[in-house]
C-alpha cells in the first residue's frame, strides 16, 4: 500500500545558478545534470530516477565513488555544476562555510513514493494500527498521487 510521498528537493552549493532561487519549476531542470552516485542498476531506486529524468528531460549521472553523504555534500558544497536531490524530509548536517541550499522544485512536485508491504498471515497485532496509521491523512502531508500537483512513475499507482 503506498503510504507516503515525499517531496523531492533539488541540493546545490552556493556558486550552482539554482542556488539563490527557492523554489524551481521542473521544466528548468531540463538539459541539466543531476550527480546520484550509488545507485544501483536494478534497484527500485534506479528506475525511479530513470522514469523522472526521462519525464523532465534531465540526466541523472550515477559514475564516481560512493562514499557517503558527508564526501556527496562535500562535493556538492564545491560544485558550480553538480546537484543532487534529497528528501524533504531527510535530515543532513553540514560545515556552516559549505552554504549548501536546498531549493524546492515544483510544477508538478517530485515525490518519492513509499509504501508498506506485509504477509497476510502474519497476525501481529500491531500491524492493523500501523495500517490505519498510514491511512489517516496527517496535516502538512501530500497524500500519496495527489493529482496534477505531484509526480511519481506510473509504475507506483499499481
Amino acid at each position: 500500500v503506498r503510504v507516503h510521498d515525499e517531496p523531492l528537493q533539488l541540493l546545490t552549493g552556493p556558486a550552482h545558478e539554482f542556488a539563490d532561487a527557492g523554489t524551481i519549476a521542473m521544466e528548468r531542470l531540463a538539459g541539466h545534470r543531476i550527480w546520484m552516485p550509488g545507485i544501483v542498476a536494478g534497484t527500485e531506486w534506479a528506475a525511479y530516477y530513470e522514469d523522472f529524468a526521462a519525464a523532465f528531460g534531465f540526466t541523472i549521472e550515477v559514475t564516481g565513488p560512493d562514499f557517503g553523504t558527508e564526501p556527496l555534500l562535500d562535493t556538492i558544497a564545491r560544485s558550480a555544476v553538480l546537484a543532487t536531490f534529497v528528501g524533504e524530509q531527510t535530515r543532513l548536517l553540514w560545515p556552516p562555510e559549505d552554504d549548501l541550499r536546498r531549493v524546492d522544485v515544483r510544477d508538478p512536485t517530485p515525490v518519492y513514493p513509499h509504501s508498506l508491504i506485509w504477509r497476510r498471515d502474519n497476525p501481529h497485532p500491531a500491524l492493523a494500527l500501523l495500517r490505519d496509521h498510514f491511512a489517516s491523512p496527517r496535516p502538512g502531508h501530500l497524500a500519496p498521487d495527489a493529482p496534477g500537483l505531484t509526480w511519481a512513475p506510473d509504475w507506483a499507482a499499481r
